[in-house]
Parts: C-alpha cells; sequence; structure tokens
C-alpha cells in the first residue's frame, strides 16, 4: 500500500535536522538556585523565612520554593474559599509572599493537601511516586546547592503528615537525583523540535540537606546545625530578619490566626506588637534551628550553611545501605510511622535522627491507635501477649487478647488508648511491653503530649 507523505512534513524534516545539529548542552542559568526550600504548603516557609531573608538580602543567595500542595483542604480565616478554590488562593498568596523576599521562582505540584498526623496518610494521598519524580526534576532544574525541608519525623507539635511527607519526599530526591538510572526520561536529550517526552535534563547532586521543624519545643535541635536569630538587623534593609519575614508573610491572610494583623503589616504600622502577636501562634520561630541531616563537604555541624560549600559540582553519592541483622523467630516493633521512620533513616543513612524517640501529640479525651507489627519467623502459629503501662488518667480502649500470628505470617495489631480530657504541658509515658509463652520479645515507650493544638490523630 501506498503511503502519502505531506508536503508540509516534507518541507519540516529538514528544518528538524537542522535544529537538532545545533543543541544547547548547558543548563538554564535562569534557574539555578543556592537554595531549594521543600515544603508541604504556601505558609511553612514562614518556619525559616527570617534566615531566608539574611541569606537572600546580605548574601545574595539565589532561592527556589517547591511547594508539594496547595493547600487545598486547610481552613480560610479571611474568605469563603474552601477545596480547590482555596488551593487557588493560597497559590496566589503563596507567591505574593516569596515575591516579597525577591523569591520568584516558586513551583506548586499536585500533591492534595491531606489533614493528618500520620505521613503515610499523606504519601498515599498525595500518590508519592508521582511527586518525587516532579520534585526531582526541579532539583535538575535548579541544581541546588543546599536543601531545606521538613523533618521526616514524627515529635509532639510537628503536627501535619503532608509537613513530614515533603521531608520525605525532599530527602529521597537529594539521594535520588544524581542518579542517571532514576527517571532517565528527564536526562534524555530529546530528538526532535516539539519534543513532550524527553526533557534534556542533567543529573544534580545537592551538597547539603537541612531540617526544620515547629515541634512545641525545638531544644533537641541545638547542636544539631546552625542557628540563626531573627532579631538581628539587616545592614541591607535596616530592619529585623523577623519583620522582613513578617512582611513576606503578610499575604497569607487564609492562614493567619487574624488576618487584621496581616492588613497592619501590610499598612506599615508599627511591627511590634504585630510580630509579637503572631510569635505567639508560632509564626515566625526565633532563633530558626536547622539540622544537619546529609552533608558532602567537610565542616562541623553547627558551622554556617554555605561554609565549604563551592562552585565545582560534586559527583552522585548515594547512602551507604545498612546490613539487617538476622531474623529472630519472632520480632515486634512499633508500626504505622514510627516504624516506618526507623527503615527510612536506615535506608537514607540519617544515623543522626534515631535519638528521636517515638512521640506523639494528642488532643485531650482523644483516642490514639498505637500499632505493633507482629512477625512470626516459624512455622507454627505463635501467640502473642500485648499489655501497657498507662499513666495517670489515661485509659485502655478495650482488653488486650493474645494475638495468633499464623506461620510464617505477621499481622498488625491495633492498640487504642483514651487520653485525660485535660490538657498537659509534659509528656505522658506509655510502656508496651510484648511477650510470648511468658518469654519477653519487646519493650517500647511512646511518649504524649496532650494538647487541643494539634492535628487529627493515628486512626486505623
Amino acid at each position: 500500500m501506498r503511503k502519502h507523505i505531506s508536503p508540509f512534513l516534507v518541507m519540516f524534516v529538514p528544518f528538524m535536522a537542522v535544529m537538532g545539529a545545533a543543541q544547547v548542552s548547558s543548563p538554564d542559568d535562569r534557574y539555578k538556585a543556592d537554595i531549594l526550600v521543600v515544603v508541604a504548603h504556601p505558609d511553612d516557609d514562614t518556619v525559616v523565612s527570617s534566615y531566608l531573608a539574611r541569606a537572600i538580602f546580605e548574601e545574595h543567595k539565589r532561592v527556589a520554593v517547591l511547594y508539594c500542595t496547595r493547600g487545598d483542604s486547610g481552613a480560610n480565616s479571611w474568605g469563603r474559599e474552601h477545596a480547590r478554590a482555596l488551593g487557588l488562593v493560597r497559590e496566589i498568596e503563596g507567591r505574593r509572599a516569596m515575591s516579597s523576599l525577591e523569591i520568584t521562582n516558586v513551583w506548586f505540584l499536585n500533591g492534595r493537601d491531606t489533614s493528618s498526623q500520620n505521613v503515610l496518610v499523606s504519601l498515599a494521598a498525595w500518590g508519592s511516586g508521582g511527586v518525587l519524580e516532579d520534585t526531582i526534576r526541579i532539583f535538575r532544574l535548579t541544581r541546588p546547592e543546599v536543601v531545606f525541608t521538613w523533618l521526616p519525623g514524627s515529635v509532639a507539635g510537628e503536627n501535619h503528615g503532608d509537613h513530614q511527607a515533603a521531608g520525605v519526599i525532599a530527602t529521597q530526591a537529594f539521594d535520588m537525583a544524581g542518579d542517571p538510572a532514576v527517571f532517565a526520561a528527564q536526562l534524555a536529550a530529546p530528538i526532535r523540535q516539539f519534543e513532550n517526552a524527553l526533557e534534556g535534563l542533567s543529573p544534580w547532586q545537592a551538597k547539603e540537606l537541612y531540617y526544620f521543624s515547629d515541634a512545641f519545643d525545638t531544644g533537641f535541635f541545638h547542636g544539631r546545625g546552625p542557628e540563626y536569630w531573627g532579631r538581628e538587623i539587616s545592614p541591607s534593609r535596616k530592619a529585623s530578619y523577623l519583620e522582613l519575614a513578617a512582611r513576606a508573610a503578610a499575604p497569607y491572610y487564609t492562614q493567619s490566626p487574624d488576618p487584621q494583623l496581616n492588613r497592619q503589616i501590610e499598612s506599615g504600622g508599627e511591627l511590634g506588637p504585630v510580630l509579637a502577636k503572631l510569635q505567639q501562634t508560632g509564626y515566625f520561630p526565633d532563633p530558626v534551628r536547622l539540622w544537619l541531616a546529609k552533608s558532602l563537604v567537610r565542616k562541623p555541624a553547627t558551622a554556617d550553611v554555605f561554609e565549604g560549600i563551592g562552585p565545582v559540582p560534586v559527583p552522585f553519592t548515594p547512602p551507604r545501605q545498612s546490613a539487617f541483622g538476622a531474623p529472630k523467630a519472632l520480632e515486634v516493633s512499633l508500626a504505622g510511622p514510627w516504624g516506618f521512620y526507623q527503615d527510612f533513616w536506615r535506608a537514607h543513612e540519617l544515623e543522626t535522627l534515631r535519638v528521636l524517640r517515638p512521640e506523639i501529640a494528642v488532643r485531650p479525651d482523644d483516642t490514639l491507635t498505637i500499632p505493633l507489627l507482629l512477625r512470626n519467623n516459624r512455622a507454627e502459629p505463635s501467640r502473642i501477649a500485648v499489655s501497657l503501662s498507662l499513666p495517670e488518667g489515661w485509659k485502655q480502649g478495650r482488653q488486650l487478647s493474645p494475638f495468633t500470628v499464623p506461620g510464617h505470617g505477621e499481622l498488625t495489631a491495633a492498640v487504642p488508648v483514651i487520653a485525660p480530657g485535660a490538657q498537659s504541658a509534659n509528656f505522658a509515658e506509655i510502656r508496651i511491653a510484648v511477650t510470648s509463652g511468658g518469654t519477653s520479645l519487646y519493650q517500647e515507650s511512646l511518649f504524649v503530649k496532650i494538647s487541643p493544638y494539634v492535628a487529627e490523630q493515628l486512626r486505623w
């Protein structure tokens, strides 16, 4: 059968060949970043914005920001918009906020804002594989020297699974963006002029990864990384870095505890009283505390972020994989996010994070479900008993009968506990003990703070 060739195609093919013969090989320097901030929602940036003001205005660092969601399930303190409409509003707020800090390279991904403290729920709701691919693409486009992101860990007060999911994704991207075998279509050279598949990027290995948190108390960060005081005065702007951060955050009307405070900031009035009120609600922590999680330059953990950072790229450096120990006949561990983080920290060579104890915050009278993974590596079924030692005022949700775990099988035991009706400034310690046939298999403590200012609890 004779094929008919369009005259347009005959003329177009030589043009394509000419275009393909002279490809640009250098990256687009307009998008190069010294710092890439990877967060979950518009306004998450306020946790580190006083430091960003310092880096931008005094050190002339190039900063890009990646929001994994548009915050489309959050509250709205200012208007009637909710759901996807709120996401559009919050995107505008985020772009306006960043422009105040002279940050113009801002990206929003398609993760869905998810109200939970469980990082696994957020990763599932986001479609984390697609968000990871998009994040690695932006790593390769912006070629950051340093990455800032949320702490991937469950600590009391850091009460949003989306925050932790952003930290998980950013850590994975840090360890994978330099690998030419990962999302290789992003790296392949385009083969025709109008290309919609092969992207022409290059692998990129960032040099440092820093975590931050809005936990109730970030004192546990001390000594793990540098600290920057926002009350210091910017020589170039003649204002404190906290004031610069407050001006940048003024567009966040929908997330403000009182949008009238935002209006006062925008009016140019006295910032001191307004800033104090916003800091009482958790905005603009001072100092900004960072945790140096990964560094490919040799320096003390508490040294300045850019000490030792030079212009020369570094080679791809994947995390070293630690070996698993020999399996025991019966194995028990915390499941859910706590168990996930133990595996995640091992896989990404985050040994410094192993000092973090299992903890969470719950609301008064709330039910917290503690998940335990019971694994039987023997051929015959095994009966495993779980018992709790609860602090005063706590109640067990139901009596726990022994669990039967099939041979070469596993199950997740859901252990519900009910918090007292009053909040507390101190952590409650819930002791967990697991036995089989009178032999102790496992002992662990979960530390819980009771506070009304937390998201939905862990439920199964």
